[in-house]
C-alpha cells in the first residue's frame, strides 16, 4: 500500500470513532450545522476530507476540505430548485466538464442525503460519493 493510502485508513478509521453516535439530517432549520465525511472516488484516484453543510436564508452552504485543511469544494445547495453552483474547486479538478458533472452530481448527493441516504454513485462517470455524518462527542 502507498503511504497516501495508509494515511486514508488511518484518518477513516479515526473518524469512526467519532460516528458512533452520528446524526442522519441534514440541515432543517436557519443557523444548523452538520458535517460529515466525505469520501469522493474516481478513476482510481480519491477526494476524502469533511463537510460541513450549514443551512442560512433557505440555502445549504456547503464547504469540503481535505484532511490538511485545504478546501477543495466550495458550494451552494438551493432545494426548492435542487441546484447546485460551485464557488471554488480545488485547482486540479477546476475543469468546465468536471465542474458541470460535480454540479449534478452534488445535486444528487444532497437530495440523497436529505433522504437519508449517504452514498450515491454516477454509474456513467463511474465516480462514487460517500457521505457519513460526524458529530461531536462534546454536544451529545
Amino acid at each position: 500500500m502507498g503511504r497516501s493510502t495508509l494515511i486514508c485508513l488511518l484518518f477513516i478509521s479515526l473518524l469512526s470513532v467519532t460516528t458512533l453516535h452520528a446524526q442522519t439530517t441534514f440541515p432543517s432549520s436557519e443557523g444548523e450545522r452538520c458535517k460529515y465525511a466525505a469520501y469522493i472516488e474516481m478513476n482510481g484516484s480519491y477526494l476524502s476530507g469533511i463537510c460541513v453543510l450549514l443551512k442560512e436564508d433557505g440555502i445549504i452552504k456547503g464547504c469540503l476540505f481535505n484532511e490538511f485543511g485545504v478546501t477543495a469544494l466550495d458550494f451552494i445547495y438551493q432545494p426548492e430548485r435542487n441546484k447546485v453552483k460551485l464557488h471554488h474547486v480545488i485547482q486540479m479538478m477546476d475543469k468546465w466538464y468536471i465542474r458541470r458533472v460535480l454540479r449534478k452530481d452534488l445535486a444528487q448527493v444532497m437530495t440523497g442525503l436529505q433522504n437519508g441516504r449517504s452514498d450515491y454513485q454516477n454509474e456513467r462517470r463511474k465516480i462514487t460519493y460517500q457521505f457519513t455524518p460526524i458529530t461531536d462527542e462534546t454536544t451529545q
